[in-house]
């Protein structure tokens, strides 16, 4: 079989800390934003389809501003303030449409307006996808039994996509035996925060209570 870069990038991602597609998918927007700020500020296309959204979500706009590149967001939201500058100008009679897009883009549930969030959600298709593609490949394998697994969210939406039943149930017992492991360390860990086993040494069990949060929800700014 054919192997592009998805499966390289698959592979790598199993070998990281945390859920896979979390890890693939903050990249991906760490380098949507990088590339826009450093490199498309001025490119007039980027700048019509920002306009057209009304920018970004609450997460991804505070994560750009992390990135400290404050001409370019100056550029950027100069852009924005004077749409809605000139929106609001129209008085009491604005337009049902516009009101729908803020609503959609800052206070919605799929944020689907940012164009940050849209560049996520095309590249969490494509390797969910290729890891149903690809589950069967031993490396691939491998590297999943030995990685932290999915979060939850990832879990399910990949249990979803699988047509072969049995490696679907295979799937769910791989990740059922990494939960009862990260149960095990949550209870050590929690046994040794008694003060009679205090003293003990907390070993790899000393971020399970992260990893737990992590597991359910996914990464953070997902």
């Amino acid at each position: 079989m054919y192997k592009h870069l998805t499966y390289y990038n698959l592979i790598d991602a199993l070998e990281a800390k945390g859920c896979s597609i979390c890890t693939l998918l903050k990249k991906t927007a760490h380098k949507a934003m990088d590339v826009l700020l450093y490199e498309r500020v001025n490119d007039a296309g980027t700048r019509q389809k920002i306009r057209k959204s009304l920018g970004f979500c609450n997460r991804h706009s505070w994560q750009l501003k992390q990135l400290g590149d404050a001409f370019g967001l100056s550029i950027l939201y100069n852009d924005l303030l004077s749409i809605i500058q000139s929106k609001l100008e129209e008085g009491v009679e604005i337009k049902h449409s516009f009101v729908a897009k803020v609503e959609k883009n800052f206070y919605g549930n799929t944020r689907s307006s940012c164009p940050i969030c849209k560049r996520v959600a095309d590249t969490e298709k494509r390797y969910l996808t290729s890891f149903v593609e690809y589950f069967n490949d031993r490396q691939v394998k491998d590297k999943f039994k030995s990685s932290f697994g999915f979060c939850l969210p990832h879990l399910v939406k990949i249990m979803k996509l699988f047509k072969d039943k049995t490696a679907q149930q295979e799937l769910l017992e791989i990740e059922l035996k990494k939960i009862k492991t990260l149960r095990q360390e949550l209870k050590e860990f929690m046994r040794k925060h008694d003060y009679r086993f205090s003293k003990e040494k907390i070993n790899q069990e000393k971020d399970a209570w992260i990893r737990a949060i992590e597991k359910l929800v996914g990464k953070e700014g997902i």
